[in-house]
């Protein structure tokens, strides 16, 4: 099986509430806190391109403000030239085309950014807050290869940065038929410390 590591990184600040629903406990920091989440991605022989393109996928909407990525040294917020972009194929049968504000965690190398300050946004999150996302933040999608394979694909937390992904609190679990996507919901629990590291393992295997 195929290991690729992904960070996943959330840069959580004092001003700012995005597009996701913000609860705030009434601490405030001046420190601005770190937030890492490693994406492990066990799955089919092949690369994350072959197994994104051919196989199954997932993904993550990046369209809300305080949602970015950062490939390499870039911090990325138009996402249109990563995969799946506009002119890559990626339309299960029983589904719409898949846009661009999707970011393959697959196929990219790519950390995820919850809340950054750049040259023109300054988009950091509330400590000790709860940002919610609804169903699409996520997406598994399982392309029809012509095999009609169904795969599962689970997705399992650590510590609680991520602290729910499709209603579950410590793993989700879905076999994902050919040519279908599922929706999931998430939840990003900000915290107070400086310094918080998390796991996301995602796993794919034929179901």
């Amino acid at each position: 099986m195929k290991l690729n590591r992904r960070s996943v990184l959330g840069l959580i600040g004092t001003v700012g509430i995005g597009s996701g629903a913000a609860f705030g406990s009434g601490a405030f920091s001046t420190v601005s806190a770190t937030r890492e989440v490693e994406v492990n991605v066990v799955g089919a022989e092949g690369n994350g391109a072959e197994i994104a393109t051919q196989f199954t996928d997932v993904l993550v909407d990046t369209s809300a403000d305080e949602v970015a990525v950062r490939d390499g040294d870039s911090l990325v917020t138009d996402t249109s030239g990563l995969f799946p972009s506009s002119s890559d194929s990626l339309t299960p049968d029983s589904g719409s085309a898949v846009g661009t504000e999707y970011v393959s965690l697959i196929a990219n190398d790519v950390s995820i950014v919850f809340g950054y300050e750049d040259d023109d946004a300054d988009e950091r999150l509330m400590p000790n807050s709860t940002y919610g996302y609804d169903e699409g933040f996520f997406k598994l999608v399982n392309n029809d290869d012509g095999n009609a394979t169904a795969f599962n694909v689970d997705l399992s937390t650590g510590s609680g940065l991520l602290s729910d992904i499709g209603g579950s609190t410590d793993s989700y679990s879905e076999d994902v038929a050919a040519g279908t996507v599922s929706d999931l919901s998430a939840t990003l629990e900000t915290g107070d410390s400086a310094q918080e590291t998390e796991d996301l393992t995602i796993t794919i295997t034929e179901a």
